[in-house]
């Protein structure tokens, strides 16, 4: 697992509050320090991004996630 993928603490407490999408994978929109939203991030187990729009690069850090919300 690679720590750029990882979700700070707070992110992964609140993600941890929403229903399950499917088998521990949670469908979430992010919001980042710079401002932008990014739609449809997977995230695996409350941590972990897996991908976003469906791409396994990452145009984002985890450390960069400010707030999420649920997408499920």
């Amino acid at each position: 697992m690679k720590t750029e993928r990882l979700l700070p603490p707070p992110i992964r407490e609140r993600i941890a509050g929403f229903p399950e999408y499917r088998m521990g994978v949670h469908k979430v929109a992010v919001r980042l320090r710079d401002g932008r939203i990014m739609e449809d991030v997977i995230v695996a187990w409350e941590k972990e991004i897996v991908s976003v729009g469906g791409s396994t690069d990452l145009p984002f850090s985890g450390d960069d996630v400010l707030e999420v919300y649920d997408r499920s």
